[in-house]
């Protein structure tokens, strides 16, 4: 809205406020405020310093729950109180609600003043010309001092314009630029409007025309005859040209622009969220598919893995323990093969898992198949609802379907440590909950010792390997106190418990905390009188 807009606007709901009660003030949007009144009926005023916007409205606007600090101070100083006036200086975009309020100390006035020049706009609250607060920090509008007004622009008044102020005018967009700049209170889509309708008019220069078109313009500030462009989103007090849809009043149709253009930028919003959940789903099956792409490749290398582990087991005589690698003569073709080795492993341990490894690969390749082939179907729907998004046409459902849901983050409390014990120079790690006896286990190592009371919810017990050394009974003994000790089973004189290397311990895909599969294990029974913390 620029000066003549406002101008008209109040034309329309000054006379309903005065007098009225303020019921409630509330904030819907950021730069959006409502004043709820009581005239004899409920009315509500919207004031949109950001928005440069001030009309009465019919609009179904969110009360929010929580309220700003600076929507607090507004009910703190207006609430209760009765609007006694309502000024604007001559054709500026400025706005004075003067509202009054009884209190213990008697009779308060306060002044409301909307700034409305869009992105720079601003609300202050004013007590004796002093500022009580504002909507955004402005060096006019600081706190505890004097209010500094927006500064005149010096423009011509329009109500007082001649025909030789218009000489540098011109039917164009630069002639549009020449009236805002020329005229107070004339915004860039009067002047369209006016520079439009002097075109039409036949009688006269240009320049007079122009005037008589201001002069049709201004008549309409005190009588507005409103009508709304859907087109531009223009809500206008005075007949367009061409001709808009005919509006109930102003304010109607100003509600009217206001709704389509929060509405459009809705749309806008959601279309950008849309794009960019469509691309984020898009970009994960693309990674899937490379990942599966990789695993295919392996995948061929199957019958290679398992004739290398035929090689081991033939050569596993040529083989020195400990070895990383050994170079095997193939019987078959004749040739010598270098085959790698875990040497932590012995040679049938590691054909072994080479034979496994085979295994899952052979198994896994028509699953992998399958879901390689479902990925590159959803990737193609994704990538089709991201052209149809690029032309400004509808997605398809299905390809919406895939985007993922997002997931709120919980967030967990800080991982505390583990209890930590030395029994003969040795590390020994215990558990304090289920998700740190998981932590535990991830961070151990193949040949580190894993303990835990049989049968009984408990701490998992880490006992860390020293090199190739062997760990000495008596710590493994006392380890195994510790698991029973921190069990279900501590108030027992005799206690079972697990014991066996971490590689032969597994979480299973899934499992809730502290939940393991132990393939291979030893059981001792200790006895806890005989306990005692060492180290």
């Amino acid at each position: 809205m620029d000066g003549l807009a406002i101008a008209a606007s109040l034309k329309e709901w000054e006379r309903t406020v005065l007098g009225a009660s303020i019921r409630a003030v509330y904030q819907p949007e950021r730069e959006t405020f409502v004043l709820h009144l009581f005239a004899g009926k409920d009315v509500r005023l919207l004031v949109s310093p950001g928005e440069a916007a001030i009309h009465l409205t019919e609009l179904a606007l969110p009360y929010p729950t929580k309220p700003s600090p600076f929507v607090m101070l507004l009910r703190k100083h207006l609430r209760g109180g009765r609007v006694v006036a309502v000024d604007q200086q001559g054709w500026e975009r400025a706005v004075t609600i003067a509202v009054e309020r009884r209190s213990e100390e008697g009779l308060e006035r306060s002044l409301l003043v909307a700034e409305l020049v869009g992105v720079r706009g601003n609300l202050v609250l004013l007590r004796s010309e002093c500022v009580l607060g504002a909507l955004r920090p402005d060096p006019r509008a600081e706190p505890g001092s004097p209010y500094q007004p927006l500064s005149s622009q010096g423009k011509l008044r329009p109500e007082r314009l001649a025909a030789t102020d218009l000489a540098g005018v011109a039917p164009s967009p630069d002639g549009c630029r020449a009236l805002v700049r020329l005229v107070d209170g004339v915004g860039k889509e009067t002047a369209r409007a006016v520079l439009a309708r002097a075109g039409v008019f036949e009688a006269g220069a240009f320049e007079e025309r122009v005037l008589d078109a201001f002069r049709f313009v201004l008549g309409h500030v005190s009588a507005p005859r409103a009508e709304y462009d859907p087109g531009t989103r223009v809500a206008s007090f005075f007949p367009l040209l061409p001709p808009g849809e005919p509006a109930p009043s102003f304010a109607a149709a100003l509600d009217r622009a206001f709704a389509d253009r929060h509405e459009s930028e809705h749309e806008s919003e959601e279309a950008g969220t849309l794009q960019a959940g469509l691309s984020r789903a898009a970009a994960k099956r693309e990674r899937t598919l490379a990942k599966l792409a990789e695993w295919l490749r392996e995948a061929n290398s199957a019958e290679t893995l398992r004739r290398r582990a035929d090689l081991i087991l033939t050569g596993r005589g040529e083989i020195p323990h400990g070895a990383r690698g050994a170079t095997l003569r193939d019987l078959a073709t004749g040739e010598s093969v270098t085959v790698a080795l875990d040497p932590r492993k012995s040679a049938i341990e590691n054909a072994q898992a080479l034979y496994e490894r085979a295994k899952r690969l052979r198994r896994g390749r028509p699953i992998v198949e399958r879901r390689k082939g479902r990925l590159e179907r959803d990737l193609a729907l994704l990538r089709e609802a991201l052209a149809c998004l690029a032309q400004g046409k509808e997605p398809d459902e299905e390809a919406i379907a895939l985007i993922p849901r997002s997931r709120r983050v919980r967030r967990e409390p800080p991982p505390t440590s583990p209890r930590v014990y030395r029994v003969l120079g040795h590390t020994v790690q215990v558990g304090k909950d289920a998700s740190q006896n998981d932590l535990l286990l991830r961070e151990a190592r193949p040949d580190d010792l894993w303990l835990h009371a049989k049968g009984v919810s408990g701490s998992h017990v880490i006992v860390r390997q020293r090199g190739r050394e062997r760990i000495p009974p008596e710590v493994v003994e006392e380890a195994a106190r510790l698991a029973a000790r921190f069990s279900k089973a501590k108030g027992e004189r005799r206690v079972e418990v697990a014991c066996t290397p971490v590689k032969y311990v597994r979480k299973p895909k899934g499992a809730r905390a502290g939940l393991v599969i132990v393939t291979r294990e030893d059981t001792l029974t200790v006895h806890l009188e005989e306990g005692g913390d060492k180290g």
